[in-house]
This record gives C-alpha cells, structure tokens and sequence, in this order.
C-alpha cells in the first residue's frame, strides 16, 4: 500500500460515511428516499467492508492504535440509524434492498417523530467523532515514513 493509496481509500471512507449520513438525515426531514444499499448491518455497509480489510491493514502498518475506537464508533452510529428506521419505517428485519423501490414512511406520531430528532442529534455527534478519526488517520499517514 502506498501513502498516496491510503490517502485515497481514506477519502473515500469520509466520502461514503457523509452520504450515509445523509440518507439518515432524509429520513428524518421527511423526504421521498430511494431504497439505495446501505445495509442497516455495520460490518455490510461499504465504510465496514472497506475498515474491515483495508482499514484495519492501514492501522498495522501505521502501527497504531484507534481500530478498535472508531469499530466502536461505527457499531454506535448504525445501532442509532437502525433506531431511526424503525421508527419511521418499522422494523428492518428481512429488508431487502432495491435500488428502484422507493421507501414510504408510516405515519408517526409527534412523540416518535421528537425521538428520532433526538437520536439524529446523536449520530451527528457520532458522526462528527467518526471524522475526527479518519481526519487523525489521513494525518498520521501524511506524516509517515511506514509506506513504499
């Protein structure tokens, strides 16, 4: 792996987190969202497939620690999105995804509705938390000597 190699896959990490940040934030302003693949699962979505073998690789040449933080930080932000889903969209068990199937939301009341505003609240923060380790990571590669 070269520096310039991993300055890219960790763009396109921050880039593939931030678009599905995104999609969580249609749910909750209430827009007509099309049924992409972004699997509710951390270890399926595309940032934990990527940190999972490539991200975890960068960690051991860096010989650094902070895998298992932004592991941790990742499980959070997808058990709140799950949280969020289901409360517009009831449960995600046995969802399949396609990506011309449009998503319809259920009506929910005002209670639901201020729930899911609050955990949005916190997935923002952990999001934020997340960028921070990958801005940290990019830094640390810019500054090492550990690449070809």
């Amino acid at each position: 792996m070269t520096k310039h190699n991993a300055l890219e896959h960790l763009d396109a990490a921050r880039r593939l987190h931030i678009k599905w940040l995104n999609r969580a934030k249609s749910m909750v302003e209430g827009k007509n969202m099309i049924r992409d693949p972004h699997p509710l699962a951390s270890s399926a979505c595309q940032f934990g497939l990527w940190f999972n073998t490539e991200g975890e690789k960068l960690y051991k040449l860096l010989n650094i620690e902070g895998d298992n933080i932004v592991r941790l930080i990742h499980d959070k932000l997808h058990e709140k999105y799950l949280s969020i889903y289901e409360i517009y969209f009831g449960s995600a068990e046995g969802v399949v995804y396609n990506q011309k199937a449009r998503l319809s939301k259920r009506e929910v009341v005002q209670e639901e509705d201020e729930k899911a505003r609050l955990l949005m609240q916190d997935l923002k923060k952990l999001s934020y938390r997340m960028l921070e380790e990958i801005i940290h990571l990019e830094n640390t590669v810019k500054n090492s000597n550990s690449f070809d």
